[in-house]
């Protein structure tokens, strides 16, 4: 058992090392800032916004682990440092979780339309003990939200129809990435009700908070990254 738990710290602090080692002369917003922008960074998550024009190569560069979130379809030639060449192929919409980028690559758009991608990026090392909050979002829209985790993040997709309310429920600090407009009437565990709106393609983080919601447009879908590296409520 101490060896299994020793092999999982080590991949652990491995994983963590890798995300320093990127973000050096190679990483993405220095190395290539005509395709890379970093729009939000504080001590627990940087999120970069990445568009690269059709039939256009970003420079060489770097990315550290991170969950990318596709805002447009990809069709991408990546081509590393080491010669090697790939092809990727995704749908607009799609989240997953990479490890950091070894060895650096240039990437290419072959598509015929702009491609758009949001990458979050946890800091710190990874947090193994993490629990949701006691009334998890989990437990009011159903587990099935989980589309990945692990020490580092927890993605989640939530989907809201016309007319939908959600109950009071907890969220931890985490990055919110629209992918629809939408409108919401959100209310506070104090009663406060606000009226918020987000454009499609809009990242934010935010703090640990509570609210229930109601959905005033005809529905629309947003993808949440839970940051474990972050405090919970106080």
């Amino acid at each position: 058992m101490r060896a299994t738990l020793t092999a999982t710290v080590l991949s652990a602090l491995v994983a963590w090392s890798g995300a320093a080692r990127a973000a050096t002369e190679l990483d993405a917003p220095k190395a290539d800032p005509s395709h890379h922008k970093v729009e939000f960074e504080n001590e627990y998550v940087r999120i970069v916004r990445a568009v690269i024009p059709p039939h256009e190569k970003t420079a060489l560069h770097d990315h550290p682990a991170l969950v990318s979130v596709l805002l447009t379809d990809a069709d991408l030639k990546i081509t590393a440092q080491d010669g090697k060449v790939s092809e990727i192929h995704a749908k607009k919409g799609s989240a997953s979780w990479r490890g950091p980028t070894v060895p650096a690559h240039v990437a290419e758009n072959i598509g015929d339309k702009p491609y758009v991608q949001i990458l979050v990026e946890p800091k710190g090392p990874p947090n193994p003990n993490w629990k949701p909050p006691p009334r998890d979002v989990t437990k009011v829209r159903g587990a099935e939200m989980v589309e990945f985790e692990n020490e580092y993040v927890r993605i989640l997709r939530a989907t809201f129809h016309k007319g939908d309310r959600s109950p009071m429920h907890d969220h931890p600090a985490n990055v919110q990435i629209a992918l629809d407009d939408s409108r919401t009437r959100n209310t506070t565990p104090d009663g406060k009700t606000t009226e918020v709106r987000n454009k499609a393609g809009a990242a934010k983080f935010r703090p640990a908070f509570s609210h229930a919601v109601e959905t005033l447009d005809d529905g629309h879908t947003s993808i949440i990254v839970d940051l474990k590296n972050a405090p919970p409520a106080k």
